[in-house]
């Protein structure tokens, strides 16, 4: 369900997944007549415990809070008590403290906390970010930022010698170009001694993960690095998706990294990241702490997206990761499509596409990041494919 206030920027969603857990998120909800805004989330559950934390059945999520929640109190409704939460009045005195965190505790310590604005942070921890990368493809940096890149060539996503206690990470992504637009074939990540890559596959409902794990074709693989991996198969959909999960959590708490396929396109995603695991990262995905999509001397902000691909194409000096060498390789430099952006839709329209920018975006609708569905409308029109909804 999206709610429209009269205003583009006071929305609701609210989804139930039928296992017992409800959630509902305000994106920049409005306070009264305030100017301020508000991005958060409510996930209440009927199980206690599980990915809420052991105990939990409520987590607050909250994004950019420029305004307080207002108090917090208990109501009695008849012989039983029920927890009000007013989000409409009152001011909280500690709002900064609130923002990009997640505060997760069962329903009855609402009632120990009491009323007047009462201290949430005592119960928050700094929710991780993440980055990505995927698609037509598509860039979103430590910081949310969305960009694109279109051009061939081998890139490095994010390197980080610091990794784990030294075992240092490397992650590369190999993208081809098709006309106008490109696409992620591969990607390929390091870390410590092991090497993992992974590609996709132009057979719909391939259920297969197609990897190598140092360069063995579909090798054993429960353990990366020393960490564990979970490997799934989302079988009985229009088109097969496929994933291989690095857990993280012996070393960062909650940290993943996933790596995935949908038909032919790849993405590399990084779940819950801090500045403890990534912070001195550098790459495509720019810097950790700013969103700064630096170059290679740590200092130039590249805001020319086809400028920052050939700063971040893979050279010698980074290594060869892949097991099959691919044009182009340093020095030749990465192939640039004929059109990257311009004058892409006139063109689809002129050659008569069958699928209209109101069918693409009523298809990615359901994705509740604003950006991640301007990224799935774009992949939909540059493929002509409204299942391109389901990479996302």
């Amino acid at each position: 369900m999206s709610q429209n206030s009269g205003s583009t920027h006071d929305e609701a969603w609210y989804k139930n997944n039928n296992h017992g857990k409800f959630a509902a998120t305000w994106h920049s909800k409005s306070a009264n007549d305030s100017n301020k805004h508000n991005t958060f989330q409510i996930v209440i559950s009927e199980v206690i415990g599980g990915d809420m934390g052991e105990g939990n059945n409520i987590c607050f999520c909250y994004g950019d809070m420029q305004w307080g929640p207002g108090n917090v109190h208990v109501e009695s409704s008849g012989s039983s008590d029920h927890t009000h939460i007013d989000f409409a009045g009152g001011t909280y005195n500690n709002v900064a403290a609130l923002k990009h965190k997640t505060c997760c505790f069962h329903a009855d310590k609402l009632k120990e906390l009491g009323s007047n604005n009462a201290d949430f942070a005592s119960l928050c921890h700094t929710r991780g970010t993440e980055a990505a990368a995927n698609g037509d493809p598509h860039f979103k940096t430590w910081q949310n930022e969305h960009f694109e890149y279109h051009g061939q060539c081998d890139l490095v996503l994010t390197k980080n010698p610091d990794f784990a206690n030294g075992l240092g990470i490397d992650v590369h992504i190999r993208t081809k170009v098709i006309r106008h637009w490109s696409y992620i074939k591969n990607a390929v990540i390091r870390i410590g001694n092991d090497i993992l890559e992974i590609e996709g596959s132009a057979v719909e409902s391939d259920p297969e993960t197609h990897y190598w794990i140092n360069y063995e074709s579909q090798g054993e693989l429960t353990e990366f690095a020393g960490f564990p991996v979970k490997m799934f198969s989302q079988q009985g959909t229009a088109v097969t998706k496929n994933r291989i999960e690095i857990d993280l959590d012996s070393v960062y708490p909650g940290q993943k990294i996933v790596l995935s396929t949908y038909k032919e396109f790849v993405k590399v995603s990084f779940e819950n990241a801090s500045e403890e695991s990534f912070g001195k990262s550098v790459g495509m995905l720019g810097d950790f702490n700013t969103g700064k999509t630096l170059a290679r001397d740590s200092v130039t902000v590249l805001n020319d997206f086809t400028e920052l691909g050939h700063e971040w194409q893979v050279l010698p000096s980074d290594k060869h990761l892949f097991r099959e060498v691919s044009a182009p390789q340093f020095p030749d430099r990465c192939i640039d499509p004929e059109d990257p952006r311009g004058e892409r839709r006139r063109r689809r329209r002129l050659d008569g596409s069958s699928v209209s920018e109101e069918e693409a975006e009523a298809a990615c609708a359901g994705l509740q990041d604003e950006l991640d569905r301007k990224d799935c409308v774009y992949d939909i029109l540059a493929t002509q494919d409204l299942d391109m909804a389901g990479a996302y």
